[in-house]
């Protein structure tokens, strides 16, 4: 009976050792197995071998019975949840930590977008600032360009009118000297004479005729009459 119980408890020592069982699960048989053992030493002190033999083989049979229940595939299973569980609380941490992130995302998004319109506006703005300086630069330079053209044109005119009024000048210079000679001329060959000619000479010019030309000559010329000859 003690061959028959020890070769029972390797063997279900053997089957704990190839069954991938949790801690408490090993505690359990092994006191399970204390037990048999503490049973062992009372039989072998007992002289009530009957009694004893059948309760060590109760316990034997429900030791038996209750390891026959453990199935690898239900640890695989057991297992197998406690990963999926366990994926799906990091999985949760995970998710959340990216929905906030997202969320900071999105915030600094709106931020940028709404710096970015504000500087679409400043730029606008700045475009039609330009494009007035630009227009008024270009106005400003057909203005002057204007200006200098009619200076041109005012300076050619007044040259113009210079030149012409020097050329009016030197004509009337010429004119006048002209008919200043012809008064100087005709002023020498009138006699200055109030009396008058003997028969064969005909009639002199009155004094009053001389006087005026004269003074016709003294006005264009500012000098006195020119020597005249005295005919007699």
């Amino acid at each position: 009976m003690k061959t028959h119980v020890s070769d029972k408890n390797s063997s279900i020592f053997n089957m704990l050792k190839t069954k991938n069982l949790s801690l408490s699960q090993i505690n359990e048989k092994l006191m399970c197995f204390e037990k048999v053992s503490r049973e062992i030493k009372a039989f072998n002190n007992d002289n009530s071998f009957g009694n004893k033999l059948n309760e060590q083989s109760s316990i034997i049979k429900e030791l038996t019975e209750k390891d026959s229940k453990f199935n690898i595939d239900d640890i695989i299973e057991t297992r197998i949840k406690q990963a999926i569980s366990t994926i799906k609380q990091q999985n949760k941490s995970i998710l959340e930590n990216i929905s906030k992130s997202f969320n900071e995302v999105k915030t600094y998004t709106i931020s940028l977008k709404k710096c970015f319109d504000t500087s679409q506006e400043e730029i606008s703005k700045l475009k039609m600032k330009l494009d007035q300086i630009t227009s008024d630069n270009t106005r400003q330079t057909e203005l002057l360009q204007e200006l200098t053209q009619t200076e041109d044109n005012h300076k050619a005119n007044v040259i113009n009118s210079i030149k012409s009024l020097q050329h009016e000048f030197r004509n009337s210079q010429r004119c006048k000297n002209s008919k200043m000679n012809d008064i100087e001329q005709l002023l020498l060959t009138l006699p200055r004479m109030s009396t008058p000619l003997n028969q064969n000479e005909g009639a002199r010019i009155p004094t009053s005729q001389v006087l005026e030309v004269e003074n016709s000559y003294s006005k264009i010329n500012g000098s006195s009459t020119p020597e005249r000859s005295n005919k007699t």
